[in-house]
């Protein structure tokens, strides 16, 4: 099986090239029936619950491989692989949480975004972020939250600026605020 040649972007929808090889490495070696290449490659076991759950850290700058062609790929690695868990894989994610992937109906958990902190430059207020970000975060992981937020208050919300303090670099807090946006309108 050829391996895939996903277009590289620097802005949109992308994924994690190293998330995205490493997992790419994972289906290629348990679809094909030859020895695994590679020395750090051992024979993984690999499920269609696993592609479907599969998730890649996203970039907030610098390049990644288009996510809609990722995607596709994986939608077809479903119908390459058992659809039965082995079974040592289900005693063990019974009983260490650490290893958990969630199931068909859970919601997909989004990360939080780190921000470079910055000084001597404009830059946003870090209480101010942090506040609105783990607001942002509770509503779209779908936890209790005071004040949830929609898509038109990531558009209209507006960080005071600061320049001699310390603060979070403007560009990667707009950015974040970017795929905020589409998180919420996309649930």
């Amino acid at each position: 099986m050829l391996r895939p040649d996903f277009a590289v972007r620097r802005t949109g929808e992308r994924y994690d090239r190293a998330d995205v090889d490493a997992f790419v490495n994972r289906v290629l070696a348990a679809t094909e029936r030859g020895t695994p290449s590679g020395p750090e490659l051992t024979r993984p076991e690999l499920t269609r619950a696993d592609v479907q759950n599969a998730t890649f850290g996203r970039p907030f700058f610098g390049p990644g491989y288009a996510a809609e062609q990722v995607d596709d790929f994986l939608s077809q690695a479903v119908s390459w692989l058992p659809a039965d868990e082995p079974p040592h894989r289900t005693a063990h994610k019974t009983t260490d949480h650490t290893t958990h992937r969630p199931e068909q109906s859970d919601p997909v958990q989004f990360e939080p975004p780190q921000f470079s902190p910055v000084r001597l430059r404009a830059a946003y207020d870090m209480d101010e972020v942090d506040d609105f970000v783990d607001r942002v975060m509770a509503t779209v992981n779908r936890r209790p939250v005071d004040r949830p937020v929609t898509d038109r208050d990531v558009r209209e919300v507006a960080f005071s600026v600061v320049r001699v303090r310390e603060g979070y670099e403007i560009e990667q807090v707009d950015l974040f605020l970017d795929q905020a946006e589409d998180w919420l309108r996309h649930p």
